[in-house]
């Protein structure tokens, strides 16, 4: 069966923060099939070897990718994206993690009744390691006065790990391309409307 929504995910020395990564992409409740695939750009520490580990246990769900050679960002994004096969692509980098259980079926819901939206998104929980009281909500929604692709031009309103998109043929990220995430944004953003769900997730 072909999974309907593709969680792609790459990291990078993350042993800290990737179970945590790991776990709340296992912890999706969903009417459908899913698959997990996460790009390690050769990590250093103890990544690859963590990710190994949840392959083993979740084989049909997790799909490795382990690097034996530093690729950057940008053609690590590219290739790890190239290998999802989902109708939806649901994006998070492995120091962030997902509170909601059914956020990527709350996601190809709204995707599935909104024809006209290429991608959603929705606001997210930022907190500061060991500083207590800098949590906050990004984006505030009095903040925007719309979620536009022209507003979207002037500022990155989306987090990485609250998009999903609507795969498209697969593009190349040029080397020279940073942030990568607000690019994705950009080019998925052409193709339709942006959809907001007032959720955090």
């Amino acid at each position: 069966l072909k999974p309907k929504v593709s969680i792609v995910a790459i990291s990078y020395n993350h042993e800290q923060y990737i179970r945590q990564a790991l776990d709340s992409f296992l912890n999706q409740k969903t009417n459908f099939e899913f698959e997990i695939i996460v790009g390690d750009d050769c990590s250093t520490d103890n990544t690859a070897s963590i990710i190994k580990e949840y392959a083993e246990k979740y084989p049909a769900l997790l799909k490795p990718i382990l690097r034996t050679k530093n690729i950057g960002v940008q053609r690590n994004f590219s290739d790890t994206m190239s290998k999802a096969s989902g109708k939806y692509i649901a994006l998070c980098e492995c120091d962030d993690f997902w509170t909601d259980p059914n956020k990527i079926q709350i996601q190809a819901d709204f995707l599935d009744s909104n024809p006209q939206c290429s991608l959603c998104f929705h606001p997210v929980n930022v907190f500061f390691e060991g500083k207590k009281g800098e949590e906050a909500t990004f984006p505030n929604k009095e903040d925007f006065k719309d979620f536009s692709l022209k507003e979207l031009l002037k500022q990155n309103f989306i987090q990485t790990n609250s998009v999903m998109y609507r795969k498209q043929n697969h593009i190349d990220i040029p080397d020279s391309i940073l942030p990568v995430d607000w690019y994705l944004h950009l080019y998925n953003a052409q193709f339709g409307e942006i959809g907001y769900i007032d959720k955090v997730m």
